[in-house]
């Protein structure tokens, strides 16, 4: 749980900051991301075990601890076959990734986290502006929970294969009461073999946590990369509370 002292520095930090923040996902292959239906699940319930028909695995993290905040990069295992890697990422593509000052903390112990979930698992919080999530290779599906000490609102896009329009919007609030959660999967229902490569997110006085995640080998014959599709969330006008 954040100290008190923690928190203001962070609220200091928020308000010297512009009130920005950005999850982008990015998809291989041929295939958009979706958003699951149900998105974004309301606080206090449990991630759902099957996203666009993909079965889920929770990460079931419990080991409360500082994830390494001197360093740029730390990888966290996933249930299923290869890491998470956490990166530091700049905002100027031309500046050196910045120090990952990532923690972890319990979801019930934080008071500005509302859990839905039946277990006390590991959320992530920073005071970097961006951090990367690079996912397992052949990520099929991915969820989590966004949280926050303030009160805010944010919307999400979503771009398939480089379209100028986007495919996806969803507006939702994120607040110390309410703890929403997003599943996004790779629509592969064309026979295709896409998968989410990478989620980039800017957790300032915020966190994420709650990941569950499925990861398989594609059946069908895998066509040549395309154009990455992205998928970004932003968060605007955020105000403390």
């Amino acid at each position: 749980m954040f100290t008190k002292l923690a928190q203001g520095a962070m609220r200091k930090t928020f308000k010297q900051l512009a009130p920005m923040a950005a999850i982008v996902f990015a998809t291989q292959a041929n295939a958009g991301l979706m958003l699951d239906t149900g998105n974004p699940y309301a606080s206090n319930t449990p991630t759902p075990g099957e996203i666009g028909g993909y079965t889920m695995t929770d990460f079931a993290l419990t080991n409360l601890g500082d994830l390494g905040a001197l360093t740029t990069s730390v990888t966290l295992p996933s249930p299923l076959s290869g890491e998470i890697q956490f990166k530091g990422k700049a905002t100027d593509p031309n500046a050196a990734a910045p120090d990952l000052d990532m923690m972890r903390e319990t979801a019930d112990t934080t008071g500005w986290w509302v859990n839905g979930e039946d277990h006390n698992y590991d959320i992530f919080t920073t005071n970097v502006n961006w951090v990367e999530l690079v996912l397992p290779e052949n990520t099929r599906a991915f969820s989590f929970n966004v949280g926050a000490s303030f009160n805010g609102w944010g919307w999400m896009v979503g771009f398939n294969d480089g379209a100028s329009k986007h495919d996806i919007y969803s507006s939702f609030n994120v607040s110390s009461t309410n703890t929403p959660g997003f599943g996004v999967y790779a629509d592969n229902s064309d026979g295709s073999c896409g998968s989410i490569s990478s989620v980039i997110i800017d957790p300032s006085d915020w966190g994420v946590g709650n990941f569950s995640i499925n990861v398989g080998e594609c059946t069908a014959s895998v066509p040549e990369p395309g154009v990455l599709s992205l998928l970004a969330v932003g968060l605007f006008g955020l105000g403390l509370a």
